[in-house]
């Protein structure tokens, strides 16, 4: 009867790790994601100005101004989608708008050079994930 007793609760115990395991969803690298709607998720500004700032070899005065770029457009690109439905007929043409003038801005930031380094990078990474 012991002999069931244990192999009862390893069988639960056992389980109930495989359904834990299931629902915790990390990041490969251990950057950390803001939840957006539809349920994708985006890294955070300091994450995504980091990344940047390492594929690309940026100081660091350059890197906090890449930031706070990437903090400012988050809270546009935010009200944008708070304000505008997807539905909208001009929902990607004003969004579009709104990339390129955050593209613009991180030009001028970091240089022309860097930016097209930058331009090859997400069209890799674009490439990828399209795969």
């Amino acid at each position: 009867m012991r002999k069931y007793a244990k192999l009862v609760l390893a069988s639960l115990f056992l389980f109930s790790m495989s359904i834990m395991a299931q629902e915790q969803t990390p990041r490969a690298n251990g950057q950390q994601t803001e939840s957006r709607p539809g349920g994708r998720q985006q890294m955070s500004a300091k994450d995504r100005a980091e990344s940047t700032a390492k594929d690309l070899g940026l100081t660091d005065e350059v890197k906090a101004q890449v930031q706070a770029l990437y903090e400012k457009n988050d809270e546009a690109f935010a009200k944008f989608r708070s304000e505008t439905s997807r539905e909208s007929p001009d929902f990607r043409e004003k969004f579009k708008a709104l990339r390129d003038a955050q593209d613009a801005d991180l030009k001028k930031i970091i240089g022309e050079e860097k930016f097209e380094a930058l331009q090859k990078i997400r069209a890799e990474r674009r490439k990828m994930r399209n795969n």
